[in-house]
């Protein structure tokens, strides 16, 4: 059977993009010379692959069993050429990394710079994504590692932990709970709040738990930024809850004040890992850096 890797990476494109014309844009040819390798593909193997009308393309089931085993040759291709690379013993390659905004932020900027001072050739790529998203991204082989929420984990992963994740009630040290050390979820209820807006998993968390306590926390103002929230709170204008790890530093300077929230299961700690596909080629770089997680952020590291 005579089947052009062209062949391959014009179908692969029309099915990713289900357009001739994006596809031909992504692969830097004219649309008429995608459609040209799919018209030769789909008479090398006698079979349409593409429902075509003049709103939209859709894949045949032909297609569609074509399409799995292209992905994997992709895949496989692309593991081949990690471990070619690998040759090279660390010299060049690429590393990509999904997890959450919270971990890329306060816990892995000073690992990625001790790393990168060691492997200067790595390129690194950190892509911000939920629990679920960094798994699924795992999963479908878009991302070489996870760090996620190993209460979602999905069979055909393996998963190391590396440390736990919880929220706390944060005030400026001259408001009223500033000399409490925890609080009931009902306690917020008196208090304007400032809250991480709806795209963050904590707010997700911090809106489940107030439904079972049938809490109604009144809301000032929603951002999506820690940082953003934690500045309104340093200037009393409301209270927080956000991830315990995002104010250490303000803790320990005195500037925010840090509570516990003792009546709600939803606020108790989260094991976070490191995640990688089952059976698919883990990189030299990919291996080391596991190692440098394990490092730094298991619980016995004092992190």
């Amino acid at each position: 059977m005579d089947i052009s890797f062209e062949q391959i990476n014009a179908f692969h494109a029309v099915a990713k993009y289900q357009s001739f014309s994006k596809a031909g844009q992504k692969l830097y040819r004219s649309q008429s010379a995608v459609s040209i390798q799919i018209l030769k593909l789909e008479e090398t193997l006698g079979k349409k692959l593409f429902y075509r009308t003049t709103k939209n393309i859709a894949l045949t089931d032909a297609g569609e069993i074509l399409l799995r085993y292209v992905e994997e040759i992709k895949n496989l291709l692309e593991e081949a050429e990690q471990e070619l690379i690998d040759l090279e013993e660390m010299h060049r390659g690429r590393l990509m990394i999904s997890t959450s905004d919270t971990t890329a932020c306060y816990r892995l900027p000073r690992i990625l710079q001790a790393y990168k001072a060691r492997y200067p050739g790595i390129e690194i790529i950190i892509r911000n994504a939920t629990s679920l998203k960094t798994i699924d991204s795992v999963l479908q082989n878009e991302v070489d590692l996870g760090i996620a929420t190993l209460a979602y984990l999905k069979p055909g992963l393996e998963a190391i932990p590396l440390f736990s994740r919880f929220d706390v009630v944060i005030c400026h040290p001259d408001h009223p709970l500033a000399d409490r050390k925890e609080v009931l979820l009902k306690d917020l209820e008196q208090y304007m709040c400032i809250l991480l807006d709806q795209n963050c998993s904590s707010r997700r968390i911090l809106d489940e738990a107030c439904r079972i306590s049938k809490v109604r926390l009144p809301i000032a103002m929603e951002l999506s930024s820690i940082e953003v929230v934690k500045s309104f709170v340093s200037i009393n204008s409301g209270i927080s809850i956000v991830p315990e790890v995002s104010i250490r530093e303000e803790v320990v300077r005195g500037s925010l004040m840090s509570l516990r929230i003792k009546d709600s299961k939803q606020f108790q700690q989260r094991k976070m890992g490191i995640i990688y596909k089952k059976d698919r080629y883990l990189s030299i770089a990919a291996q080391s850096f596991l190692k440098e997680l394990k490092t730094n952020l298991t619980e016995n590291s004092g992190q």
